[in-house]
């Protein structure tokens, strides 16, 4: 592809206008990119809960916390007494709490600790004044000792408030209300420190009420948004399910807290998102979640109980607090509050047995944003060697080749420069997955594939490209511009661009390690969405960035010569190939008709192409680009009147001669186990190659064909070209977002099947099946 069509006259130097220009313009690109650098910090500081500077109270409304014989000056926890008017009116709500700052690495604990630590406990003295509960923000989950022990509490900063309301009888405007608040907590790093404090302040009282400084303001709203909602609230159904009529002192038991209304939880895992309070008597342990039984945007918290020796004598209830997935930076948390009905010693109970009290663990689901990180770098190199991003990796070569003449420092450049195109774009992929979701859509990824539209787009792009690399028309920059941005700003946008179409044609394929980093991602919020996002960008990009810093390597780029030329033309095939195959992918879901519009369409857009190369050619950009312009919007506009439809065959008629297994149906899956069979079901989509290279050479393997016939298994085909709810919500309890998925199901334990790796061998297909196929007689 060519870099430049004009050059710069030998020996000439950039007149000091144009070098005061260009530098003007490297200050603008300077602070546009600080600024950016700066809000993103910003943003991400506030998504993960930033500690904001404390106010400034009286003297006897401030305490510390320190190591006994340790320097005062350091202390590890202070104490603030706050309150969020400045004057308050008898009668009417006001809130009054304490705010706890603590050391980096330090926590306190919430009101039931978990398995250590001490819950920290308010005891407010206030005269004639009616105090509500504690109101306790959403806490975290610490696991102390290695992991061994679970525990419940907060880090950095957190707000423990009270609504007060002063007795008119007892107070007067121009009188002052004495608050004082005696605080006891354990603060804990690897040691711990008990430590206790008074605090006390006067809050005068008026004829009205008056609203405290910005600054205390801000904590008590910053902390209300933490406290958990009633279900009700936010449109959610909570009910708790257990294996007995109830529960007697020494049972053992299962429960499950079904949620109606939300399928994802807000955490890793189920034992981060639901925190139980303390219940007497009772030892609770959460074992795991799985989608509801019987609604298909609900799920259930799976838990295992054990009740101790002694007698309540009454009913209990199972309280505590859950995250699930919201629409915004943070999960939702919700009061659970739900009755634990209790019976005497050796009295009579039901059995209640049901396949959903035991918890169905996703693969993938149980790993952590480290290790998913990881998993995406891994899996974003291996992406490398998947069909779907041979022809960007061939031009990128052709594009070294270029360059490999221009001295290490160019090639690095455009090394970054082709690292940002990829990192870019994956930032705008995790955005708008992040975007839909808050909209209240499920995707996985590839999900753009799903749309006829962007087919037609990407198909457009590439043709353009292919008519650039066979000579039709150049990429050109003019003098002036060369001599404020150096001769390499075309390659570097070049190479910007083709880190782009690296990321749009790798999407629909999906390799080793992949599947459970991308599985995650889109079962968490959106800050992990990125960050998962950007390291599969890192690994896509890092083994051309490597060549290009690599000196060593570099040198391993031939020369240019005359045999560039005809690479060249040869990469231009290799993307019409690649059109081809767009070709076919709309075709499967579109038809004929959707195929036919489509070339129209891109016949349209190479006419447009050849218009802008002649206009080009004559020295007239301007008509060129408003020749484009005119074709484009015509193009556009006649596409756009005809809608892709769903072609007959993917709206339920399947077709027998293309066919392979059933179409995807839970309730069948689960008739078919029930009669002991084993079951086969494999996630694919047309636009996906893994899935087509894992089927046409394994899973049409006769050997594998003749396996499935000998040992009965029945197989299920999810076809998610299109997108479907059911099939994301499968995807999604197995803890992946995309495609290929292959599960091998038992009937002798149907509820933990098999999950397969993304890129097939016959032999793991095979061993796989006789696994889980029960013996057959004789």
């Amino acid at each position: 592809m060519s870099r430049s069509s004009n050059r710069v006259g030998p020996g000439r130097r950039p007149g000091k206008s144009e070098v005061d220009s260009a530098g003007v313009r490297e200050r603008q690109v300077f602070r546009a990119r600080f600024g950016l650098v700066i809000a993103v910090a910003l943003g991400w500081l506030w998504a993960s809960g930033p500690v904001l500077a404390s106010p400034s109270v009286p003297d006897g409304a401030y305490g510390e916390v320190v190591f006994e014989g340790r320097d005062r000056a350091d202390p590890k926890v202070e104490l603030r007494l706050l309150a969020d008017v400045s004057e308050a009116r008898a009668g009417e709500p006001f809130r009054a709490g304490v705010l706890i700052d603590l050391d980096r690495g330090w926590h306190v604990y919430w009101r039931n600790s978990g398995e250590s630590g001490i819950p920290t406990r308010l005891e407010w003295q206030i005269p004639d004044a009616e105090l509500g509960p504690v109101e306790w923000p959403a806490p975290e989950v610490f696991g102390e000792s290695d992991g061994i022990v679970t525990t419940y509490g907060y880090q950095g900063q957190v707000l423990l408030a009270n609504e007060v309301v002063l007795d008119p009888a007892a107070y007067a405007p121009g009188d002052t209300a004495e608050l004082r608040l005696e605080v006891e907590l354990l603060a804990c790093l690897v040691q711990c420190i008990p430590g206790r404090a008074t605090l006390q302040r006067t809050l005068p009282v008026g004829e009205r009420s008056q609203l405290a400084g910005r600054g205390t303001l801000s904590f008590f709203e910053r902390y209300a948004d933490l406290l958990p909602q009633p279900p009700e609230t936010l449109g959610i159904e909570l009910e708790a399910l257990y294996s007995q009529s109830a529960v007697r002192p020494g049972d053992r038991f299962r429960a499950a807290l079904a949620v109606v209304g939300r399928d994802r939880l807000g955490r890793r895992d189920a034992a981060a998102a639901f925190v139980p309070d303390r219940t007497e008597g009772i030892e609770l342990e959460i074992t795991g979640s799985r989608p509801h039984p019987f609604s298909e945007t609900g799920l259930l918290i799976t838990l295992a109980g054990a009740a101790g020796d002694r007698d309540p004598g009454r009913h209990q209830r199972l309280r505590g607090v859950l995250a699930l997935l919201g629409t915004g930076l943070r999960p939702d948390w919700v009061e659970v509050d739900l009755p634990l009905p209790r019976a005497r010693a050796g009295a009579e109970v039901s059995a209640y047995p049901a396949p959903w009290f035991e918890p169905v663990a996703p693969a993938g689901m149980g790993i952590g944003l480290g290790q998913a990180v990881l998993f995406a770098l891994l899996g974003g190199l291996i992406l490398n060697l998947m069909p779907c991003v041979l022809p960007v990796l061939a031009i990128k070569v052709f594009s070294l080749t270029e360059l490999a003449q221009q001295g290490r420092r160019e090639l690095l450049a455009n090394g970054f420069a082709y690292t940002s195109g990829i990192l870019a774009t994956m930032g705008l992929l995790a955005v708008s997955v992040a975007g839909l979701r808050a909209a209240g859509i499920s995707v996985g990824w590839g999900f753009q594939f799903q749309e006829p539209l962007f087919i037609v787009a990407i198909s457009a792009v590439f043709v353009v490209f292919a008519l650039n690399l066979f000579g039709v028309f150049e990429i050109t920059i003019d003098a002036t511009r060369l001599s404020q941005v150096g001769a390499s700003g075309s390659a570097r946008r070049q190479s910007f661009f083709e880190g782009l179409l690296a990321v749009i044609v790798a999407t629909p394929c999906s390799a080793p390690f992949l599947g459970a980093a991308v599985g995650l991602a889109f079962a968490s919020p959106p800050p992990v969405v990125v960050a998962v996002f950007l390291a599969i960008g890192v690994g896509l990009a890092s083994p051309y960035l490597l060549i290009t810093a690599v000196p060593a390597w570099a040198r391993l780029i031939p020369r240019p010569g005359p045999w560039m030329l005809q690479l060249r033309r040869v990469l231009g095939f290799a993307l019409l190939g690649t059109v081809v195959w767009l070709l076919w992918i709309l075709g499967q879901s579109t038809g004929v008709m959707g195929v036919t519009i489509l070339l129209a369409f891109l016949v349209a857009v190479a006419l447009a192409t050849f218009v802008y190369a002649g206009l080009q050619s004559a020295r007239r950009p301007g008509l060129a680009w408003i020749s484009v312009l005119v074709l484009g919007a015509l193009s556009i506009g006649a596409l756009l009147r005809f809608p892709f439809e769903v072609a007959p065959a993917q709206a339920g008629i399947e077709e027998p001669a293309r066919a392979f297994g059933r179409n995807f149906d839970r309730a069948a899956i689960r008739q078919e186990l029930e009669q002991g069979r084993a079951v086969f079901v494999y996630f694919t989509a047309d636009w996906c190659l893994t899935c087509k290279v894992n089927e046409y050479v394994v899973l049409n393997d006769a050997r594998v064909r003749g396996e499935i016939e000998r040992l009965d298994v029945v197989t299920f085909k999810a076809d998610w070209t299109r997108r479907d709810e059911r099939i994301r919500a499968e995807l999604a309890r197995f803890g992946r977002a995309g495609v290929p998925v292959y599960l091998v199901y038992s009937p002798e334990d149907p509820e933990h099947p098999a999950l397969l790796s993304e890129l097939l061998t016959v032999d793991t297909v095979l061993e796989a099946l006789r696994a889980a196929a029960p013996p057959r007689a004789g």
